[in-house]
């Protein structure tokens, strides 16, 4: 392994800019030597320092955020605000303040009002963007022993999280012109376990009117009542295989980006951001772009909730390989998403298999395995428990691995 790193390797393996490395070497945060030339060069101990640095500093701070999420929670979380909830995730596509009014019978300010009510109680949203008409598609990785994430490729690596005991999960957002083949080769070998291209991924809608007893302020781990609403959804849920993917240019990709962040930013206030990468733009350009391009296109599905507020007791994340017959698998996967505790569900059409993840009390992990193993045409589950302290997840690079309306990858 090489001893000293340039900064515009220690970028690609942290997954920021040159120019962020560069400044964190000014500012002393991270330590660098200077050659006869005047180029910075990098300790590799450097780096290794400054991660664990980092990512004490990251679990102390979401510890943190966590507990004063629960509490805010507690406190704030009503039936008339878990209505709300289920009414903004019906959408399809991206409702205005106004569509939301006009769905509730209420006044535009009463909305605004709840909305910051729920993001008081620890709730955050983002635009439910499907990355497939983007152009990019999903790896699943598995390896059987724990690399570290400075030695494993860090373009479009989107989650990163140890297997407990041993063993690694990946997630890799590609292009679909890009051969999978060439970035396994950048794995080690003799640890790779197994790999799966995703398709569909899908977020959670939790139904707090059905898993939440607001009397008790807790949610609620009702299995009869899963089981129910599995077979009522038996048949009748359907899960398409995406179309090809939309055309778009770096426009697009600046709007997603800030929409994914939040889905009730003003066109107005997204003109101002992309201004500030340079590119000069008119309002009614960036409105062309997102109900054209965005809404219109498909690429925009709806709004995601990115943060559910769970009580402590849900500290075991997983993640559940799920195979069977595709009625079974669509079914469960519209279930198991209405309770608070499942985040997400990535579906492989074409070998029909189903990856669930999520956050629950360790004593239901047995439960869990034996519930999905009972139900009718699931013919073989795997849970696998993952390091919530260890995790990283990351956004699409967008801009930077964009050029000329295409993704360019550089290993």
């Amino acid at each position: 392994m090489k001893k000293m790193l340039t900064p515009k390797e220690v970028a690609l393996s942290m997954g920021v800019s040159y120019w962020t490395v560069l400044r964190m070497i000014k500012k002393g945060e991270i330590k660098a030597l200077r050659t006869p030339g005047g180029h910075y060069r990098i300790p590799i101990y450097s780096l290794e320092h400054h991660t664990a640095i980092t990512l004490q500093s990251k679990v102390h701070r979401e510890k943190q955020a966590i507990e004063r999420n629960i509490e805010a929670f507690k406190r704030y979380f009503t039936p008339d605000l878990a209505k709300i909830l289920e009414v903004i995730q019906s959408y399809q596509g991206l409702p205005t303040i106004s569509d939301l009014a006009r769905a509730l019978n209420l006044h535009v300010s009463s909305i605004w009002y709840k909305i910051r009510r729920l993001r008081t109680g620890g709730f955050a949203f983002g635009a439910d963007i499907d990355h497939y008409k983007l152009g990019l598609t999903v790896l699943l990785v598995f390896l059987n022993r724990i690399i570290s994430i400075n030695d494993i490729p860090s373009v479009f690596l989107r989650y990163y999280a140890p297997i407990v005991p041993k063993g690694l999960f990946l997630v890799y957002y590609l292009p679909l012109t890009y051969n999978i083949e060439d970035i396994l080769k950048l794995l080690p070998e003799q640890h790779l376990e197994q790999c799966w291209i995703i398709e569909g991924t899908y977020s959670s809608k939790p139904k707090y009117t059905l898993y939440y007893n607001f009397k008790e302020k807790r949610v609620l781990f009702d299995w009869s009542l899963m089981e129910k609403r599995y077979y009522e959804k038996l048949g009748k849920v359907i899960f398409t295989e995406p179309e090809k993917p939309s055309r778009i240019d770096l426009i697009d990709l600046l709007i997603a980006k800030e929409l994914e962040k939040n889905p009730f930013i003003s066109l107005r206030n997204i003109q101002l951001k992309i201004k500030m990468h340079g590119i000069n733009i008119r309002y009614s350009r960036v409105l062309r772009h997102f109900k054209n391009h965005l809404l219109g296109r498909g690429v925009i599905r709806g709004i995601r909730l990115r943060l559910v507020p769970l009580p402590s007791e849900y500290n075991t994340l997983f993640i559940a390989r799920v195979h069977g017959n595709s009625s079974s698998l669509y079914a469960l996967i519209s279930s198991l998403l209405e309770h608070p505790a499942f985040t997400t569900a990535s579906i492989s059409f074409k070998t029909n298999q189903v990856f669930i993840g999520g956050v629950v009390p360790f004593t239901e992990i047995i439960t869990l395995t034996t519930f999905i193993e009972s139900l009718k045409g699931i013919k073989e589950v795997e849970v696998k428990l993952l390091d919530r302290e260890r995790r990283m997840a990351f956004t699409i690079p967008y801009a930077r691995e964009f050029y000329h309306g295409r993704w360019v990858l550089r290993f």
